[in-house]
């Protein structure tokens, strides 16, 4: 009796303890209606700042979304297409304007709103986001709406504050993204620095009591750094048990300067419950000295604090986010999709399904170390149906980037062109805010069309973004620039098609993206290795069976013949000979984990990124590559069998320039054929003075395209991206 008594007794309390896990505070945003706020009717690109504790905090601004309906650019011959609902931000404000709780102060220059709620005071100030790249641009509510707690205020004061602002730096747009020479020798810019460390990716702390647990990093950020964000990802959680359901984290850092002198030091920036969905804690370095020989090396701590009884785990996910300037040089990147002169073409009987939609075309996804105000677009699109809309929409990711107007071209038909030029902060935005989500938004989205277009044909002659990107923080005088791998070019291409079977009436899907990276050490510029890595998308059944890379190269604007590399082939899983040369090509993105690539996936839709890690293998006979020299260029060709791995890294080995030592040399990428399109003249410059700039050693960390930017622990050996040390 006295056992079963127990029993009951142990089973209530275990069954209460459950019940009190259940109960999860949600995070509280303060709402109010965009038309009371004087903002409905505005652009969709606005940022804020709240006041906390007397510090200028950024602080993620929701609006209410937009449906459209949209269908992805590989289903366009489909009598049956997977028509998606999609929510974006809409072309004006309109319904409710969301954010999270400040003090009732203005925070800088802006819209000062002040709203009350429950008997509080809350004040947030209302920027234009193309104007500051630190801020978050607002999102859609319905992103996190079951996630959060709103709460309807109503409006006390509005006022413009017309006072000095703490930007970090301006998204001045650049006139040129040609590599070259100048580029290398003469650039200065910012960049966005966002990266993890190797403790807060997915990093688990495990938790027995009240000692102290925590998550900690070092990494460099140049002079004149003025902040940087944390920014909690949605896989941060508590699986924990003993009454303490609930994240409870403090944050402390110390900064030293280049001779290890302690500059500022500071305890317990404590963290809310539940830091999500991208809870952004921000880090003021304006108090720490700023001459111009400081070099800031931070030190980090993320701790569950001590006396705090918690038994389980915290799981820490978290990305680091600046924006930095940088100088030395600058490299392009290119993004292209689906392949020139692509048609989308449904089936007659089709065409009234895809009746309103949009064409979504996925592979747009900007690289760490982005270079402020260098996106640029090239998008033309074709139809010679006679009812063209007037213009349609663009989309990246959420992001309304504007309306394109139609032109009459001389063969009768309407164009809708988007130059270089156009829309450059609301790209800019774009850019920037896929980084600060991780890397999450790749989508453009362009329509809606009317159903009778779709039937005529529409032809998207050229979709293409570039720009310039940093792929590391690396000041001018690091060793890094003579003797460690640095990315030099990336190029990322995708291809689609679907093929009907008219016997069987079964559709089968191809499509594949390619991601292309040139890199190079010290004084073996000349001699860069290329890796290609090439995945196949989410919802494709195969590869495109064939890619085909012609490469080529020039001095000085002469023809140089390139020597066919005598090592070459696809990476097998793990070994420490593969590992390097595979991270090599893992953007920090790439290590997104499941919870969080789910919860973004259905928020955003399209999301795809190519998951590389020790994961990656290959199967022989399903997977060839075949390097051929024709008329002093190299021809990459890579079989991809039906039973091909969906992730395959191509060791295309080093490409050998026939130039003299001392002398440049551009290497252009002058084709790439996948699933019957054609991409071309993408190019880097690699310049001999790399060799020659100095040997400071405390500048020796990962770069981005390693996936981790942290200070290597032996900074003399730090040749290599060694997972051993960032995981």
């Amino acid at each position: 009796m006295l056992l079963r008594l127990v029993l009951l007794t142990s089973l209530a309390v275990l069954a209460a303890a459950s019940a009190q896990q259940q109960v999860v505070e949600k995070p509280l945003l303060i709402c109010i209606d965009a038309g009371e706020a004087g903002l409905a009717g505005k652009p969709p690109l606005i940022a804020g700042y709240v006041t906390s504790r007397g510090a200028r905090q950024p602080a993620q601004l929701y609006i209410n979304g937009t449906v459209i309906k949209a269908v992805g650019i590989w289903e366009v011959n489909s009598t049956k297409p997977q028509i998606q609902n999609l929510t974006v931000l809409p072309p004006e404000v309109r319904g409710l304007v969301c954010f999270q709780p400040g003090d009732p102060a203005p925070a800088g220059r802006g819209l000062y709103i002040e709203v009350e709620a429950r008997g509080r005071r809350y004040g947030v100030t209302i920027i234009n986001a193309t104007e500051d790249p630190t801020a978050p641009p607002a999102l859609p509510l319905e992103y996190i709406a079951d996630k959060v707690e709103l709460v309807r205020g109503r409006l006390v004061a509005k006022r413009a504050v017309r006072g000095p602002t703490a930007h970090t730096a301006q998204a001045e747009p650049l006139a040129i993204i040609t590599p070259g020479p100048s580029l290398f020798r003469d650039f200065s810019g910012s960049i966005v620095a966002i990266f993890k460390l190797n403790r807060t990716d997915n990093y688990v702390l495990n938790l027995n009591g009240a000692g102290e647990a925590c998550a900690t990093g070092r990494f460099i950020l140049p002079n004149g750094t003025s902040s940087f964000s944390i920014i909690f990802t949605p896989a941060t959680r508590a699986n924990v048990y003993g009454g303490a359901y609930y994240l409870t984290l403090s944050i402390a850092y110390k900064v030293y300067d280049e001779g290890n002198r302690l500059l500022y030091n500071t305890i317990n920036v404590q963290v809310p419950n539940n830091p999500k969905p991208w809870y952004i804690v921000n880090i003021d370095l304006s108090n720490v000295n700023n001459a111009y020989n400081i070099v800031k090396r931070i030190e980090l701590s993320i701790c569950k604090p001590a006396r705090l009884y918690v038994y389980g785990q915290y799981v820490i996910d978290a990305y680091i986010y600046s924006i930095v300037a940088a100088r030395s040089y600058a490299q392009p990147f290119a993004m292209e999709s689906p392949g020139q002169d692509a048609v989308v073409a449904p089936p007659p009987s089709a065409g009234q399904l895809f009746n309103g939609t949009y064409i979504v075309v996925p592979g747009f996804t900007p690289p760490p170390g982005y270079v402020l105000g260098s996106a640029r677009a090239n998008i033309v699109l074709r139809t010679c149906a006679s009812n063209a809309p007037t213009s349609v929409n663009i989309y990246w990711g959420p992001f309304y980037i504007g309306a394109i107007s139609r032109t009459q071209g001389i063969d009768g038909c309407w164009y809708y062109v988007v130059t270089p030029v156009m829309f450059t902060g609301a790209f800019n935005t774009a850019a920037t805010s896929s980084l600060r989500l991780g890397g999450l938004i790749h989508s453009i989205a362009i329509g809606p069309f009317p159903w009778d277009v779709y039937n005529r044909g529409i032809t998207v002659q050229q979709m293409r973004i570039e720009g310039l990107y940093r792929p590391e923080m690396n000041a001018r005088s690091s060793r890094a620039f003579n003797e460690n791998y640095m990315g030099w070019g990336t190029y990322t291409l995708s291809g689609f098609t679907s093929f009907v079977d008219y016997y069987s009436g079964a559709i089968y899907y191809y499509g594949s993206k390619v991601d292309l990276k040139l890199y190079a050490t010290g004084d073996a510029y000349y001699e860069p290795h290329l890796v290609i890595s090439i995945s196949k998308y989410d919802g494709m059944q195969y590869h495109c069976p064939t890619v085909e890379i012609t490469i080529g190269a020039s001095s000085n604007g002469v023809p140089v013949a390139l020597e066919r590399p005598t090592s070459f082939g696809s990476y097998t899983e793990g070994g420490s000979g593969v590992l390097s040369f595979v991270d090599l090509i893992v953007d920090f993105v790439s290590n997104v984990f499941d919870e969080t690539n789910k919860w973004v996936s259905r928020a955003l839709g399209f999301i795809s990124w190519v998951t590389f890690g020790i994961d990656v293998v290959q199967a022989a006979s399903w997977v060839g590559v075949n390097v051929d020299q024709v008329n002093g260029e190299l021809r990459y060709t890579i079989g991809l069998g039906p039973l091909a791995p969906g992730k395959v890294v191509i060791d295309g080995g080093e490409i050998f320039a026939r130039i003299s030592s001392g002398s440049p040399v551009t290497f252009i990428i002058k084709q790439v054929k996948m699933c019957g399109v054609t991409y071309g003249d993408y190019s880097a410059y690699l310049d001999p003075t790399a060799r020659s700039m100095s040997n400071s050693n405390i500048h020796f960390f990962r770069t981005f395209t390693c996936g981790k930017q942290e200070i290597f622990p032996m900074p003399m050996t730090a040749r290599l991206c060694d997972a051993s040390f960032y995981g």
